[in-house]
């Protein structure tokens, strides 16, 4: 009796701790570009004031056609466009790079090494691949090479959910 509410304990602590979500409120302040390790993608860093005056720089990697010099940027999350000046409260869970559905091309799966005691962090590799629009990129972003999925921001007026 005793070993299965220790193992239940156990089980319980663990569910909570994977699935654990972190928010974030913070005001945009603007982004920019950057190159990443692999010519078929670029970094958009969102720059933030936290609450507590700190700044936050949240990338969304996104697919670069390096032949058209096209950039896709739906957004982040589902299609939302931030506004300047505007108090963002953003609902983070730390996942890892396997978490993210095998039919979307990622940055994360092919120009990543997860670290192996928390596969939410990792180091970036050099790696090209070839261009290629397969997925929901504004859902995955990292922060301080922690990778994580947006559950859900608010105030989402700016975005365009799709049925």
């Amino acid at each position: 009796m005793i070993k299965t509410i220790l193992y239940l304990s156990f089980l319980f602590t663990f569910f909570i701790g994977c699935n654990a979500q972190e928010k974030v409120i913070a005001n945009y302040i603007g982004y920019s570009f950057n190159s990443t390790k692999n010519s078929s993608y670029l970094s958009q860093e969102l720059r933030f004031i936290k609450e507590n005056r700190d700044t936050l720089k949240m990338n969304l990697k996104l697919p670069y056609d390096t032949i058209s010099h096209n950039i896709i940027n739906r957004g982040v999350f589902y299609n939302c466009h931030l506004k300047e000046s505007v108090t963002y409260t953003f609902t983070l869970k730390k996942i890892c790079a396997s978490d993210i559905p095998e039919a979307f091309n990622s940055y994360y799966k092919t120009n990543i090494i997860s670290d192996k005691k928390d596969c939410s962090k990792f180091t970036e590799i050099e790696k090209n691949t070839e261009y290629n629009y397969t997925g929901n990129y504004g859902k995955y972003v990292d922060i301080n090479k922690t990778l994580y999925e947006i559950i859900n921001i608010s105030p989402d007026d700016g975005c365009i959910f799709q049925n």
